[in-house]
């Protein structure tokens, strides 16, 4: 698991602040579909977006060191207070990655939302969700966002490119 800061310039975070704000979010994704208990939340599909698909991912690329990686799914969460996410993984091969940037200009610690990582044998690792900052890991990792508190009355975003690294 890696952890990047400063992941983008602040011309690409504004062009993502609009994009998140744009009114293409829809209810009724879930971390599980599989699993009836899951608790839905938002979802904003960018696929067909070259900015996500090709021009931050390159960027991506660049910044993971594998200029090979392939995408397979790129689309940003929303989670309001109450929100839960099931525990998942994002793929079940030795290959796949997930690339997840936090996309919120603002957050306060307050405000809970982090992302916890199931690192195995009773370990984990909480990740805030701080603006311009990423995590890039094994997509067979079982994680799960946090519910934000009370306190927060907005959206928290996540933008998640699912990859394959196979192509390196």
């Amino acid at each position: 698991m890696e952890v990047l800061t400063n992941v983008f310039t602040k011309k690409d975070l504004k062009s993502i602040q609009e994009k998140i704000r744009q009114p293409k979010w829809r209810y009724g994704h879930g971390s599980d579909n599989s699993n009836p208990l899951g608790v839905p939340f938002w979802i904003m599909e960018f696929n067909d977006d070259p900015f996500f698909s090709k021009y931050l991912l390159n960027i991506i690329r660049t910044k993971v060191n594998e200029p090979g990686l392939v995408l397979e799914h790129v689309y940003a969460n929303g989670h309001v207070f109450g929100d839960k996410a099931t525990p998942h993984v994002d793929s079940n091969s030795q290959d796949g990655r997930t690339f997840l940037f936090y996309a919120n200009d603002v957050w306060d610690p307050l405000w809970g939302g982090s992302t916890v990582f199931n690192m195995g044998n009773g370990q984990y690792a909480y990740m805030k969700p701080e603006p311009n900052k990423a995590v890039y890991f094994p997509g067979m990792i079982q994680h799960h966002a946090e519910e934000v508190s009370r306190m927060y009355t907005g959206l928290r975003v996540t933008i998640a490119w699912k990859l394959n690294g196979a192509q390196h």
